[in-house]
């Protein structure tokens, strides 16, 4: 650790210059702060620091859907507006990504981008010749998806903005489906559940690797888990209450495990500290408890006894969140506990 006579003597040797030195000196303090100011708040999410952001983001949905109507009212552009298109979001991206920081905007941007490759791609092949139907036929998604993979990669190897990697996801499952369903020549329900299922963990497994090596959330790794475990929550919760209800009428039997699994799903997303599994699990739940009042007291008062129920649990949850964690942490082992988010007092 440098003491102040380090940096004494390195601004003496011009290495370091003295506001860099007391920039320095002040650092450990104002890291203390910040995780002392992060203990006592939640979970991590940024999505735009001021209302300028919003302001600003406006203004890049007008532009890229000016330039969209432009290009369909004449016809003349042709080929070259995707080009034009993508060359003037990705040049925004460059003033208000790289340069001003500007979350929401950057946000607009990468949508714009990634998708709107992906898109531009798909029409391309289904108006090929004849040289390239094949892939517009036996294809469909994959050359696509991987222009979006290229584009999604390259977005945020070049501005570091987590919410690419929700495109970067979003991109190899769609590609990743794609393929497997082709593979297995229209198969099963239960296949396509467990390639869900595939896609889900091992998006989750990815989200983890981001949060295990930012376990205080005090860095852009933790914004880079949030969004890869709000695209991996979906893809596990929703194959597996399919695989539970079997496709069949609801049962008491199904009923049950739904709540079970809902249950499961809370205590993973105490466990991991990460809302989006409990909030990908409620339409289920919800489901599940109208079907349960129904039998109980008639369909008439069951949905507003649940909507009542969900409603309350879920504020009383959002509220005591920190401590119902430290409560399951308890039974967490403790060479599981350190590699997961810090337990806040």
């Amino acid at each position: 650790m440098l003491t102040r006579a380090d940096l004494d003597e390195a601004v003496r040797s011009g290495i370091i210059t003295e506001q860099q030195a007391l920039a320095l000196q002040d650092l450990p303090a104002k890291r203390h702060a910040a995780r002392h100011q992060h203990a006592l708040s939640d979970e991590r999410f940024v999505f735009m620091k001021n209302f300028n952001e919003f302001f600003i983001a406006l203004g890049v949905v007008l532009l890229g859907v000016g330039l969209w109507a432009a290009a369909a009212t004449l016809p003349s552009l042709g080929v070259a507006f995707p080009v034009v298109f993508i060359a003037v979001m990705w040049g925004l991206a460059e003033y208000l990504t790289r340069k001003l920081k500007l979350t929401l905007p950057s946000i607009v941007l990468a949508i714009f981008i990634v998708p709107g490759l992906a898109y531009y791609v798909h029409g391309v092949i289904s108006m090929g010749s004849e040289e390239t139907a094949w892939f517009a036929t036996s294809a469909d998604m994959r050359l696509p998806g991987l222009a979006a993979i290229v584009a999604a990669l390259l977005f945020y190897l070049r501005f570091r903005l987590p919410f690419a990697l929700l495109l970067l996801a979003g991109s190899c499952v769609v590609t990743f489906l794609d393929v497997c369903v082709r593979l297995f020549d229209e198969p099963s329900q239960g296949v396509i559940y467990i390639l869900f299922l595939i896609a889900g963990f091992a998006t989750l497994a990815a989200a983890q690797w981001y949060d295990m090596s930012d376990r205080e959330r005090l860095t852009r790794r933790s914004d880079c888990g949030f969004w890869l475990t709000l695209i991996a929550a979906p893809l596990i919760v929703h194959p597996i209450a399919g695989i539970i209800s079997s496709g069949q009428d609801v049962t008491a039997q199904s009923n049950i495990l739904t709540i079970a699994a809902v249950v499961l799903f809370a205590l993973i997303a105490l466990v991991i500290d990460r809302r989006a599994f409990l909030v990908s699990s409620l339409a289920y739940l919800g489901g599940a408890l109208v079907y349960a009042f129904s039998q109980l007291g008639g369909e008439q008062n069951a949905i507003w006894i649940t909507l009542l129920l969900m409603g309350a649990s879920v504020i009383l949850l959002g509220v005591g969140w920190h401590r119902a964690r430290r409560a399951v942490m308890q039974f967490v082992p403790t060479i599981l506990a350190r590699h997961l988010p810090v337990v806040r007092a």
